[in-house]
């Protein structure tokens, strides 16, 4: 559904093509949801920051901010001015009234504040800041955070009680569940001192008022996930193999950064059983809990079905051996 996405009937049809593949597939332990997706800078639209709408392809959105002068003391604003979140609501309506109510519905992709306040002020002139404005910094990560927690409390009550996917987006998600999930891609390319400083004090004030916090981020963070659990990361997502990223993390220090926590990890792997059967006991074992994520890359559906069965069932029984169970 991460594709084009400019009006609420796109929104409607990807849900419905993708659930249609959902279930469609056995060889899965995943429930499907919804999610009134509509690229990642909604929150950045709130501040102003125009989408820029595409054929094809997903969404961007342009930053509205050059210098932190400009951000110095910024209100949070209300978020019925951004016409982005009026189209996420919208799309709620759509989806709820297209499926009858029947299947639960996420948020909207929740770039994080780390993420967003990137998105709405120029990216260096933000990390410059980090180091010589960390007050005003601190100030608008906080701003962006409370809109963040007022806007996904808007959308639950739109979706309505016992209806509302947790945590949401990408990330396996039921209504029993809690808590909320987190882009926050910009802990791969920040210096550790920089995410404690900066984005993990926000993500922490998440965790606490939603009752947990599943927290992504592309590219190479193992240096900041024990941290991140420190601060109210209760799930990690991360890719460990180049199909689902051109720079992985290596399965190995994953493991050795959240060794014994007990956390979640959703590991994203390819199709290639070998690989990823050579992958998996670098991460899993007693003291870490595992979501196996396994990419789809062959386009033949007879060809994937073959391989989805394959993978299932022998990616089981490794984790029966490596668990004990």
């Amino acid at each position: 559904m991460y594709g084009e996405c400019n009006t609420v009937p796109d929104i409607v049809a990807n849900n419905l093509r993708q659930m249609q593949a959902w279930l469609a597939c056995p060889w899965t332990d995943e429930l499907p949801h919804l999610e009134p997706w509509i690229g990642t800078g909604v929150y950045a639209n709130a501040f102003g920051c125009p989408y820029l709408w595409r054929q094809g392809e997903a969404p961007d959105v342009r930053c509205r901010y050059r210098s932190i002068e400009e951000v110095r003391g910024i209100a949070k604003p209300d978020w019925r001015s951004s016409p982005v979140m009026g189209m996420v609501l919208e799309a709620i309506d759509a989806l709820l009234e297209s499926t009858r109510g029947r299947f639960p519905i996420s948020s909207t992709d929740p770039q994080s504040p780390y993420d967003s306040a990137t998105l709405a002020l120029d990216t260096s002139e933000f990390f410059t800041a980090c180091y010589t404005e960390p007050g005003t910094v601190a100030s608008f990560v906080g701003v962006i955070t409370e809109l963040l927690i007022e806007f996904t409390r808007v959308q639950w009550e739109r979706i309505g009680e016992g209806r509302v996917a947790r945590p949401g987006h990408s990330i396996p998600s039921h209504t029993t569940l809690t808590g909320i999930n987190l882009s926050d891609d910009n802990l791969a390319v920040a210096s550790p001192l920089i995410n404690e400083r900066v984005s993990l004090p926000a993500d922490r004030r998440l965790s606490e008022e939603f009752g947990g916090l599943f927290l992504h981020s592309c590219g190479v963070w193992h240096h900041t996930m024990r941290a991140a659990v420190a601060h109210g990361a209760t799930g990690i997502c991360c890719a460990v193999q180049r199909a689902t990223d051109p720079t992985p993390d290596d399965p190995a220090r994953i493991r050795a950064a959240l060794s014994g926590t007990d956390v979640m990890v959703r590991a994203r792997f390819g199709q290639d059983t070998e690989r990823l059967l050579a992958d998996l006991p670098k991460i899993a074992g007693p003291g870490l809990r595992i979501i196996v994520d396994i990419l789809r890359e062959e386009p033949d559906d007879a060809a994937w079905a073959r391989i989805a069965e394959t993978n299932y069932r022998r990616a089981s029984e490794l984790l029966a051996r490596l668990y004990g169970a």
